[in-house]
């Protein structure tokens, strides 16, 4: 047994024939099972990327069904609701999975509970970055954007003119009034002058005339007679005193005797007296009342000078405050954009130092008025050295009788005629002061050219006023498509905005108010337009899109105030009718025309010397050239950009009404304008953007019958091996 056990190991165990065969076998039974697993990954493999190919035409042909009406605006969006887009994907997969009418060597199958579709709503054309996004995408590659853009760099060439001018009309409409206001108180101080010169100049004589020879006592009709008749009044009112007291110690006897010739010669005396005291009583009163009189005008003077003087340090101050600030920053990218501008060299603000009267004027105006109200002045203590209180100390002597301190009158008639002289010279030199200085000189020189000018400006303001007034009156008249425009307005709200309506009126009351509005609607305008075109192009290219495919105001047409006609005006504005929005384009046209031909106006030979003159003459010329331009464009023509060349170099570009919308959809760039957009978008095509999906996502899962895997994970289940 021991035996035939030995013989058996020996013959299964230690013998090695047979070995290399049974080797090989193992060898190639895992290397077919490695095989068979591969084989099957890679039916995987491809079973995946035909899946996802199958899902990508699915989702190609789900996309194919875009809007037409939308496309025709440049805008993609789905067709399909939720629904139908899901049904055409699933269908499309399924199709291109199973390979159709071909062999589907993979067998693969889709798997209908996990095939999904989404469109994405939140990523409608109602979502503002979309629109945006698509807008961009269909304007990068259009024409019109370059041209648009060559007509906005030419806008910008002009840039450096109307920001002088600019800074010149914020402080000239400040200061302009402020020296009316300071030249009709220089007006009043020379009146008041005149007049106080006329009533030192009516006493001149009383006081400066001589008595003649026919002049006698007790007749008063110069000052010197007082002083020259006085001793005969004191010496009759001795005789009258005297015979009053000869008559108290006289008894009735002596008085019978010479009574009557007596009491003639005393009768006589007194009469004379009572002339000479009441004729030299109401001379005086009325040198007093009149001097009096100059003095109060003289001081209402003082106070105006002081009042002018106070003006003249505004007018001073305002013109450094606006030099100390500088040009304003609103036009930098403006003139950086334009490679072309030239600089304009005038020194535009250094005219308006010609608002500003050297001080010394006042002061030494003021310094004759004082002198010669210290003339006339009354003092607070005993000083009796001037013209009034020395006629006072004239007076009271009169009445008194020159009695007492009232009897010594050795000077006084030399002393007031001083007095007198030396004021009226005073007056006098103030009135040359006020009447011939440098400032007022050129003022007066230029003051009938300057009321000219100011009249030509008022008169082309109302003309341009008259225009707009009838065009707002015809506008009230004709309100079209009312229910268009009610239903763009609930559209307006169904996209996120709200109902505003946009659009800068201006006065054309004053003149001066009205060049304040303008270049406050200009400067934003040539902030936006400079920014937008160094910064970001994005605006650019969506305004082009509103230019291109909407309608603006329609000249020709019959109909022009209609929506149809007046579609970019909408979206601009957001007025409830078509002839409202072509007005409120109209209104700021003028503002920018305005502005442009006042910044030309300072460039005319004309404008030049006195600064009032220059201001006035700039806008007579703004005034009458925007006349002229909105007349043109309200007829549909074209109009130079600038009504002056300002080089050989450089063309003048021409601007229609088109090309004015253009500006203006960068002065409203904020607000409600992307709402109408899609509110106009929604009415012209009929449909809602917020049903109109963008962007799909999809889920697809498919299954494949694998041949070897399952085979050897069983095997290799059943042998434990895994």
């Amino acid at each position: 047994m021991k035996r035939l056990f030995k013989k058996a190991f020996h013959k299964f165990v230690v013998n090695e024939k047979g070995a290399v065969s049974i080797y090989l076998i193992i060898v190639a039974v895992f290397l077919l099972l490695f095989n068979a697993v591969l084989i099957d990954f890679a039916r995987i493999i491809v079973a995946e990327r035909q899946t996802e190919e199958a899902a990508k035409v699915a989702l190609r042909s789900s996309l194919a069904a875009y809007n037409t009406d939308l496309q025709n605006k440049g805008l993609f969006g789905l067709s399909y609701n939720q629904k139908e887009a899901e049904s055409v994907f699933k269908e499309v997969f399924k199709k291109n999975l199973e390979g159709g009418d071909n062999y589907n060597l993979l067998g693969l199958k889709p798997v209908g509970n996990e095939i999904s579709l989404n469109l994405n709503m939140e990523r409608s054309l109602a979502n503002k970055d979309i629109l945006k996004y698509q807008i961009l995408e269909e304007m990068k590659y259009k024409a019109p954007v370059e041209i648009g853009e060559a007509l906005l760099k030419d806008f910008l060439s002009i840039a450096e003119h109307v920001q002088q001018a600019s800074d010149y009309a914020k402080v000239a409409k400040k200061i302009n009034k402020k020296a009316k206001n300071r030249e009709e108180l220089l007006e009043d101080v020379e009146q008041l002058l005149e007049d106080a010169k006329e009533l030192l100049e009516e006493i001149e004589d009383d006081i400066h005339g001589e008595s003649g020879a026919g002049n006698k006592y007790p007749n008063v009709k110069y000052i010197d007679d007082i002083f020259r008749f006085h001793g005969q009044y004191l010496s009759d009112l001795e005789d009258v005193e005297d015979y009053e007291k000869e008559q108290e110690n006289k008894d009735e006897e002596d008085e019978e005797e010479d009574d009557e010739e007596a009491e003639g010669e005393i009768k006589k005396k007194k009469k004379n007296m009572e002339k000479f005291k009441n004729e030299s009583t109401r001379l005086l009163k009325r040198l007093i009342h009149r001097s009096t009189g100059a003095k109060e005008i003289l001081e209402e003077a003082l106070e105006l000078i002081e009042e002018a003087e106070d003006i003249n340090e505004e007018i001073e101050s305002d013109i450094e405050e606006q030099k100390k600030k500088g040009s304003s920053k609103d036009y930098e990218d403006a003139k950086e954009v334009s490679l072309e501008l030239e600089q304009n060299d005038s020194d535009l603000m250094g005219t308006l130092d010609n608002y500003v009267i050297n001080p010394q004027f006042f002061t030494d105006l003021k310094a004759e008025v004082n002198k010669a109200l210290n003339e006339h002045l009354r003092k607070t203590d005993e000083n009796t050295g001037k013209l009034i209180p020395k006629l006072e100390e004239f007076l009271e002597g009169v009445e008194s009788d020159f009695s007492g301190k009232h009897r010594s009158y050795d000077r006084h008639v030399e002393h007031i005629q001083d007095y007198h002289e030396d004021t009226l010279e005073a007056v006098n030199n103030a009135l040359d002061i006020v009447q011939n200085s440098e400032y007022r000189k050129d003022y007066k020189e230029n003051e009938d050219e300057i009321k000219e000018e100011e009249d030509k400006a008022d008169e082309h303001k109302d003309e341009t006023k008259e225009l707009l007034d009838d065009l707002d009156e015809e506008m009230e008249r004709i309100k079209k498509d009312r229910d268009i425009f009610d239903k763009l307005n609930e559209l307006v709200v169904h996209y996120g905005g709200k109902i505003e309506e946009n659009g800068n009126k201006f006065s054309l009351e004053d003149r001066d108010e009205t060049s304040d509005e303008a270049f406050g609607f200009v400067d934003m305008l040539f902030k936006n337009i400079g920014n937008i075109l160094i910064n970001a192009r994005d605006e650019l290219y969506i305004n082009e899109y509103i230019l291109m495919r909407f309608q603006s105001h329609d000249f020709k047409a019959s109909d022009r105030y209609t929506y149809a006609n007046n579609q970019v005006e909408y979206i601009i504005y957001g007025l409830n009718s078509g002839g409202a929005n072509y007005a409120a384009a109209i209104s700021e046209i003028f503002a920018v025309r305005f502005a442009i031909n006042l910044a030309a106006g300072f460039l005319q030979p004309e404008a030049r010397g006195f600064g009032p003159f220059i201001w006035a003459f700039a806008l007579g010329f703004a005034f009458k050239e925007t006349a002229k331009n909105m007349i043109d464009i309200t007829d549909g023509k074209s109009i130079d950009l600038f009504p002056i060349k300002l080089s050989k170099k450089i063309r003048i570009p021409q601007m229609n009404y088109k090309d004015h919308l253009r500006l203006f959809l960068f002065v409203h760039m904020e607000g409600e304008k992307f709402e109408r957009l899609m509110a106009v978008l929604h009415h012209d095509t009929d449909q809602d953007l917020s049903e109109r999906s963008t962007y799909v996502t999809a889920k697809a899962t498919s299954t494949v019958n694998l041949w070897f895997l399952p085979q050897v994970i069983d095997m290799l289940g059943s042998t434990k091996a895994i």
